[in-house]
């Protein structure tokens, strides 16, 4: 549960997603006191509409939203967005065959008819079966030690 006495940011801006029916704070701004300034503490019928914090007695204002100082109205969150809206997100492909007898073809077209240009897809047809020459230089091997010489063990007979 959060603790009344450190509030999380995260708690701040889910309270102020929500109008105060008390002081008729806008949401995005903190609420405010009788004497027009940022009030210490969230009126309980704002805080109450998010259910994490719902049974808490109280949320402090946290101290980046200015408690005390003289009350602005902030920046209201955006809109939600519609998840029908085509947005500006990046698509690319990947295709690859691992063995000789695959063709990228299908895979190519299948990207395609997801809306993803050929320019846009990374290929490779690599076999694992075919080891080919890797073109990366080869690491050197470590230097071996000299053997160091065993030394002979004398082992007396134990008598009780």
């Amino acid at each position: 549960m959060t603790d009344p006495h450190d509030p999380a940011p995260a708690d701040a801006d889910d309270v102020e997603r929500h109008p105060c029916p008390r002081c008729t704070a806008e949401p995005g701004s903190p609420c405010r006191s009788r004497a027009g300034a940022v009030a210490g503490t969230y009126h309980t019928g704002r805080f109450t509409k998010v259910p994490r914090l719902a049974k808490l007695l109280r949320v402090q204002t946290p101290a980046d939203r200015g408690p005390g100082q003289p009350w602005r109205p902030g920046t209201p969150p955006p809109a939600p967005v519609d998840p029908d809206t085509p947005g500006a997100d990046i698509r690319i492909g990947y295709a690859r065959c691992s063995t000789l007898g695959q063709e990228l073809d299908s895979q190519l077209d299948a990207l395609t008819k997801h809306g993803i240009p050929r320019e846009k897809v990374f290929s490779e047809k690599i076999s694992t079966r075919i080891r080919a020459p890797s073109s990366r230089p080869r690491s050197p091997q470590p230097a071996r030690s000299r053997p160091t010489p065993r030394t002979a063990a004398s082992s007396s007979p134990c008598t009780r």
